[in-house]
């Protein structure tokens, strides 16, 4: 169906409007790289770190509305599509930058409500419902916590601006377990928003959505718990209890969201479960008071996603099938990366100035890196079986300089960036602390156990039933539709004969 004249100005003013937000986002930025200032205007907070976040929803949200203009081309209600894909990026931008706890409130309850019209678009498709009631369902316990979370800061600290409410919080409460409180709500609000365990099987079954809406999702939306989060690490570093929380809901998301994702066989499910563990790593990061490394996750997760998504309707080349390795010699080629990065990190530390000695959190993030440099050494090797031992191990070696100086610059690019905005935040290493940081990199390793002798596991019984479990995520999904549809029953999804229904090849 082509637009009608006032569709296409329509059309025209709506993708100008981004492009006037990206062009402010843009502009935000480089006055904030040039000369970084906190200023708080019409409820909104720019800074540093808001700049950055504005600018990838920005862009984001101009690709995707683009990319729908082509891709909804000849859908009946691409006009109602286009606005409310306009009006969520606006929302979110605004709940990226709201100080205004009323404003922030406000713009996080009706990104949710706008995301929820969106993943219904196709209105006359049963599957669509089922996980679009869940989201919802979920979002209001979420928006419960925030808004018990708002009256209290209103209660005992009088203020309803996130500035002034973190520039009061040394001061005495009349109750003394306020800033505990406050956190741990905060900390609920953010689980649901960005799908953490138990609150994340309707990500992966929302894939009846058109893709642009899987893009924005899960390259924008579902960051916003996270930018909550590094929104009030200066309370979040005074209650640890929070902190160890996100870590612990992190790692089992992270073991969860990757044992799931290596089993699914279309693409965009298991580009969602990759969101999935990757939020819970997001969530790690902030566990372990790595506040500037996990923004920097944000934006690289986001940008990568985004494009992730938009690409899934072309039909990838065939790939080679990998080289298997015994278990025993990948497991030794995973100790020799290991081993071997721990020099690479030493002078990637003199290099950058990023020192993992500072707190556990910084430790257990080099720990990380080891274990990544580990798998480029199996990688290697299993990339070519018939070369000679020095080829693939001088590759490995030059990759593993190479990754741990970018990680640690990028690390510590990171840190330099956002200090106007987190100055030097008192984290104080507690017992608490040290089991955040010893959490994960406890289940990242099993997991690079998992990943090396997957072919020998999958080849037993035992491995296959398993599988069986990961491909439906441990079935927790099917528990959390039980409990939707004692509060939410189904009803019958509208017909509409004739109307275009197009799936991405995936």
């Amino acid at each position: 169906m082509p637009p009608t004249r006032v569709g296409f100005q329509e059309r025209i003013v709506l993708f100008g409007l981004l492009l006037g937000l990206l062009g402010a986002s843009v502009a935000l930025f480089i006055s904030q790289l040039v000369a970084p200032q906190t200023i708080l205007v019409a409820g909104l907070l720019l800074d540093r770190l808001s700049a950055a976040i504005a600018l990838l929803v920005a862009s984001v949200g101009t690709v995707v509305f683009r990319f729908s203009v082509r891709y909804l081309d000849g859908e009946p209600h691409q006009q109602a599509f286009l606005r409310w894909l306009t009006g969520t990026v606006f929302a979110a931008y605004t709940m990226m930058l709201a100080a205004n706890l009323i404003l922030l409130f406000g713009a996080w309850l009706l990104t949710s409500i706008s995301l929820h019209q969106l993943l219904t678009f196709y209105q006359h498709r049963p599957q669509v419902h089922r996980p679009a009631r869940k989201k919802f369902l979920i979002s209001r316990l979420g928006d419960v916590a925030l808004l018990a979370a708002f009256v209290l800061i209103w209660n005992q600290w009088q203020t309803l601006n996130l500035h002034t409410f973190l520039e009061r919080l040394n001061q005495p409460t009349p109750w003394d377990l306020a800033p505990t409180a406050v956190a741990l709500l905060i900390v609920i609000a953010a689980l649901t928003k960005s799908a953490q365990f138990p609150f994340h099987s309707w990500l992966p079954e929302t894939m009846e959505a058109p893709t642009p809406v899987s893009a924005l999702m899960h390259a924008g939306i579902i960051n916003a718990g996270g930018v909550l989060l590094l929104r009030f690490a200066p309370l979040l570093v005074s209650v640890p209890l929070a902190l160890f929380n996100l870590a612990l809901v992190g790692t089992l998301t992270v073991l969860i969201g990757m044992l799931a994702m290596w089993a699914q066989t279309n693409v965009k499910r298991s580009l969602a479960w990759s969101t999935v563990s990757q939020m819970g790593f997001m969530m790690i990061q902030i566990g372990v008071a790595a506040f500037p490394v996990a923004a920097l996750h944000i934006i690289g997760h986001g940008f990568y996603k985004a494009w992730a998504f938009l690409r899934t309707g072309g039909v990838p080349a065939p790939a080679p099938k990998p080289a298997t390795l015994a278990p025993a010699a990948a497991l030794l080629l995973l100790v020799i990366g290991i081993l071997v990065a721990l020099p690479a990190m030493y002078l990637a530390t003199l290099l950058t100035g990023f020192d993992p000695f500072q707190s556990p959190g910084k430790l257990a993030l080099s720990a990380i890196v080891a274990l990544g440099m580990g798998h480029i050494w199996v990688a290697f090797f299993r990339a070519r079986p018939q070369a000679t031992v020095i080829q693939p191990a001088l590759g490995a070696l030059l990759s593993t300089a190479l990754g741990t100086l970018i990680a640690f610059g990028l690390y510590q690019g990171a840190e330099i960036y956002l200090a106007p905005v987190y100055g030097a935040l008192p984290i104080v290493a507690t017992p608490l602390s040290y089991a955040a940081a010893i959490l994960p990199v406890v289940a990242i390793s099993l997991l690079s156990i998992i990943n090396i002798t997957l072919p020998q596991i999958a080849s037993t019984a035992t491995g296959r039933s398993f599988y069986l479990h990961a491909l439906h995520g441990f079935y927790i999904g099917a528990y959390a539709d039980k409990l939707v549809a004692s509060v939410w029953r189904d009803q019958p999804a509208p017909q509409e004969p004739g109307v275009s229904v197009r799936r991405t090849a995936a």
